[in-house]
């Protein structure tokens, strides 16, 4: 019986070194110390410094695997917060680093027609269109409609520099505003966070640039044509 015990735990641990998964590498791990409890308590003379220590073995693997299935298992998002993650953050961060940012900004709402970010200001806040739409002034008499999912001030926050347009809403807007000093003070603790914010603030430029030259090609065709 010894025998099979001692076979059985060495098979598992050869098992262990064969996967990827830490999970599993845990699971076998505990499974294998747990064989090896009874090997050692059927020796002519009972191995009990052994057996303690399989049991504080097997007592800090378990603790690791309910941390892992616990970070593993999916976060319960809302509707809203499932689109934002779809849209803006699924390429930068997990579900849960989101949810943690989100927790940090003030939610706002704004009625049609309320000035958000005014011209020549200093951005102290970021701030991420939820729904609703917004217009800014791109030069004299043009506008372009910013759309659920796009950042504000993005670029003054980054530079410091003051506001070259005005952001107005269209429509009623609910959007997330985080200050500069609660974005500093997260960043610190959440290092991950702050490469995600860094990731979404670049590719909303990119799409900014990329729909500003698309609208204006637009206009410049139209105008020709008239």
């Amino acid at each position: 019986m010894n025998t099979l015990l001692l076979n059985s735990a060495n098979v598992l641990y050869i098992f262990c070194f064969g996967v990827r998964d830490v999970l599993w590498l845990r699971i076998l791990a505990i499974a294998a110390m747990v064989l090896l409890l009874p090997f050692y308590a059927n020796q002519p003379e009972p191995m009990i410094s052994c057996m303690v220590w399989q049991a504080v073995f097997i007592a800090i693997n378990l603790y690791w695997v309910i941390v892992i299935i616990r970070e593993r298992i999916p976060p319960t998002m809302s509707v809203d917060e499932q689109m934002l993650y779809d849209t803006v953050f699924k390429d930068c961060c997990s579900a849960k680093d989101m949810l943690k940012l989100l927790a940090k900004g003030q939610w706002i709402d704004a009625e049609s027609g309320e000035k958000i970010i005014q011209t020549n200001q200093r951005v102290e806040h970021l701030m991420l269109v939820q729904n609703g739409s917004i217009a800014f002034q791109v030069q004299e008499n043009e506008t372009i409609k910013l759309h659920p999912g796009c950042l504000l001030g993005a670029v003054s926050f980054l530079t410091q520099e003051a506001t070259v347009a005005d952001y107005v809403a269209v429509e009623p807007v609910r959007y997330l505003s985080w200050h500069r000093d609660t974005l500093t003070q997260l960043f610190k603790a959440k290092p991950e966070l702050k490469s995600a914010v860094y990731e979404v603030i670049g590719l909303d430029l990119v799409d900014k640039l990329i729909f500003s030259h698309k609208h204006l090609d637009m206009d410049n065709i139209t105008s020709h044509a008239n």
